[in-house]
């Protein structure tokens, strides 16, 4: 549960950064503000690790994310693909089905409704990428998401 407050609260950041042009050190510092260290710490791993590596992070999920952008993708979707995506290269500690799960998770919550679909399948092609597929994989539904997936992502 405390990692999950922390992906929250990490995705809020790096909301708030991308969307509001907000500088990510503040976003950061606003987002986590009266949280429990313990929460606050794995949040401030997570938008760091995502900055840090953001190029990388970025060049991933473009390439995965078959026919859309990085820009034309739904903020939210964008930031809870760079979250897990940091995740699956700089957390080896973290199962591949747990970060791709959260995010999917998060997507349920924060976005529209074929969100959640979307992102398990690019998380999915990417995990397979880095060579951490996850496990019972069902590629038949992640060809279902490309052709379903709308403009609003």
């Amino acid at each position: 549960m405390a990692r999950r407050q922390s992906r929250v609260l990490a995705l809020r950041a790096l909301f708030a950064a991308d969307v509001g042009r907000q500088d990510p050190k503040e976003a950061l510092r606003q987002a986590i503000e009266g949280e429990p260290e313990g929460f606050a710490e794995y949040a401030r791993t997570l938008c760091e690790g995502v900055q840090e590596d953001k190029a990388r992070i970025d060049e991933l999920i473009s390439r995965f994310s078959r026919g859309w952008s990085l820009q034309r993708l739904a903020a939210v979707d964008r930031n809870l693909l760079r979250l897990a995506t940091y995740e699956l290269i700089h957390q080896p500690e973290i199962p591949p089905n747990a970060a791709v799960s959260e995010a999917v998770e998060l997507a349920s919550t924060y976005s529209t409704e074929d969100a959640p679909r979307f992102v398990n399948g690019v998380l999915a092609r990417i995990a397979e990428e880095l060579g951490r597929p996850l496990r019972d994989r069902d590629p038949i539904q992640e060809e279902e998401v490309e052709k379903d997936h709308g403009p609003d992502h």
